[in-house]
């Protein structure tokens, strides 16, 4: 505990050291320079695909749930051809409870499910695994990654 705090507080003392702001570089899309990222195949209705790049993505079996804030895409992907289908369960900032979106996108494409969170918020997920309607395998939520992009 007291090793953390010591940590903590020179983190402190540098951004103090820095006009009081400990600020990293951001790319185009507003997420810090190494958040890591993901390029999807994703596919629309009309069955056009195309590929987008998604921060933090999150994997379960062959689920993978990733988000891009430009946008407010989330990004719902079957990454393995085993009969399964992925599926995002997510907490938004301005919506109360837990949401789930199933995806029958089909081996290696995503949904491309549009969240429209106002910029000043936040979503946190997670990768599922389903057989029909059954969870297979879920991964550990995402963490709050902001809407601002």
């Amino acid at each position: 505990m007291k090793r953390r705090m010591m940590v903590w507080l020179g983190a402190l003392a540098l951004a103090m050291g820095t006009g009081g702001v400990a600020q990293a570089g951001t790319n185009s899309d507003g997420m810090p320079l190494n958040a890591p990222t993901a390029t999807v195949e994703v596919q629309s209705e009309g069955g056009a695909s195309a590929q987008a790049t998604c921060y933090y993505p999150v994997a379960s079996g062959g689920a993978l749930v990733c988000f891009n804030p430009t946008g407010e895409h989330l990004y719902i992907c079957d990454r393995a051809a085993d009969g399964h289908h992925p599926v995002a369960r997510y907490y938004r900032s301005d919506k109360s409870g837990l949401k789930t979106k199933h995806a029958n996108v089909g081996n290696g494409k995503c949904l491309d499910w549009n969240l429209s969170i106002p910029e000043s918020g936040w979503v946190d997920y997670r990768a599922c695994n389903y057989e029909g309607s059954t969870a297979l395998s879920c991964s550990s939520f995402s963490g709050r990654i902001s809407a601002k992009g």
